[in-house]
């Protein structure tokens, strides 16, 4: 009995010193700095930034709904201005969205880094009482099993030291696994924490590309001013050459799309398959697939869906894929990313999304994303002559659903005119068809 009590006071020493080492090595790191403010203050505040993020978003979407209908009327010079006039008191109002979700966002930052600094201390105190049992256990094991049954003056005494020893391990465990646990949830948190970072680094990206996307609206304004002189008739004169330069662009889209839909042949379509991908951004649909009424501006079809926001709205991946494709230029959809879905869900019906317009964006060729992985934000580049209808008349995303069967990507062919661009086409499909 006494050979195995000290075998095992020898094994159980061993192992906390060796799981003591580690903990040092998980509790080292960058500390978070101390906030001072308790959770009950950051819940407050974070409260009062929610009721005032609801009053804004109540104000965008009476704008979206006033835009809508303006869209609807007679393309005219006072119209227009004040389709302008409402997309910039809606971009204002998008901007303080976006103030109002950083300053949210810093103090979930803070609320889970005190979570932090709270675990980390408790580790700390931890690692000190399994220390100090630690240094017991050494003691203990320092002496023999004769040396501990003679210090004890009968046998009653000898068992109180038997169970004091057996408590001390029994102690040693229930703190190592308390460290255990601690860890888990500090490993938690930090990734909560780089989660919040992620985001906070893509509101001020969003907020700078807003800011911007305001003193384009504010301009273009004032280039309708400018260029027509308040005529109505010299108004109507630069929509009919943007018209023109509409139709140029959009048979080229159009021409490449019907070339691949005709090889493809309406038997081999794909049926139908609604929820199968998500919503790509976040706004109002401003225009539908197939003959939308653009057919007097020189569209012969609409190739995609529009979905309108303020200017640098995120756009998230609509599934998980492989980037096959970007591009950037004046010409066709601007700067745009093609992302291509065949595994999973999407074996033997393989798409390709394609998100056209975009002010900026974050992917690159043949990198692999996930269903709501950040594609880029929401623009007007391309073909986007902002004096047309509908989504045209502003910040837009242009989304396509192409079948991966036969989908490429062309030189642009009005370089002259736009400079050097690409075009995405294959056989598409109404994305509302999988939304």
């Amino acid at each position: 009995m006494f050979y195995h009590l000290k075998q095992k006071n020898h094994n159980i020493k061993k192992v906390m010193i060796a799981l003591l080492l580690l903990g040092v090595i998980f509790a080292m790191g960058a500390k978070p700095h101390v906030t001072g403010q308790s959770a009950s203050e950051l819940a407050k505040q974070k409260q009062a930034k929610q009721e005032e993020l609801n009053a804004i978003l109540s104000k965008i979407t009476d704008y979206q709904s006033q835009i809508k209908k303006a869209q609807s009327q007679v393309n005219s010079l006072k119209n227009t201005l004040n389709i302008l006039n409402l997309q910039i008191v809606e971009t204002q109002a998008q901007i303080e969205v976006t103030e109002n979700k950083i300053a949210t966002t810093n103090l979930e930052i803070a609320d889970v880094t005190n979570q932090i600094i709270e675990t980390e201390a408790q580790i700390a105190k931890q690692k000190n009482i399994l220390k100090s049992l630690i240094a017991e256990i050494n003691d203990l094991d320092q002496r023999s099993p004769l040396e501990i049954a003679l210090e004890n003056e009968n046998f009653q005494q000898f068992l109180d030291q038997v169970q004091y020893i057996s408590s001390i391990q029994q102690q040693s465990q229930e703190s190592l696994t308390k460290i255990k646990q601690l860890k888990a949830d500090l490993d938690l948190r930090q990734a909560d924490l780089k989660r919040e970072r992620i985001n906070l680094d893509t509101l001020l990206t969003q907020l700078d590309l807003t800011k911007a996307g305001l003193a384009g609206q504010q301009k273009a304004k004032q280039q309708v001013l400018d260029q027509t002189k308040g005529q109505e008739k010299a108004y109507q004169k630069l929509l009919a050459d943007s018209e023109a330069a509409e139709a140029q662009l959009s048979k080229e889209i159009n021409d490449l799309d019907s070339q691949i839909a005709a090889k493809l042949g309406t038997a081999n379509r794909l049926k139908p398959i609604h929820g199968l991908i998500a919503w790509p951004m976040q706004g109002i649909l401003t225009q539908g697939y197939g003959n939308t009424g653009f057919t007097k501006l020189g569209y012969t079809y609409h190739n995609g869906i529009d979905i309108a926001g303020p200017p640098g709205t995120p756009i998230y991946a609509t599934a998980n894929g492989t980037v096959v494709g970007t591009g950037t230029g004046s010409g066709a959809y601007g700067n745009w990313v093609a992302i291509k879905h065949d595994v999973g869900k999407f074996a033997g019906k393989a798409i390709v999304s394609v998100y056209g317009h975009m002010s900026t964006f974050k992917l690159k060729s043949g990198q692999t994303v996930k269903e709501g992985e950040l594609v880029g934000f929401e623009g007007n580049t391309g073909n986007t002559t902002r004096l047309l209808y509908g989504s045209h008349r502003g910040y837009h995303l242009h989304f396509t659903i192409f079948d991966a069967r036969g989908f490429g990507v062309a030189e642009g062919t009005y370089t002259s005119l736009y400079g050097p661009y690409q075009v995405p086409y294959g056989a598409t499909y109404n994305p509302l068809d999988f939304l």
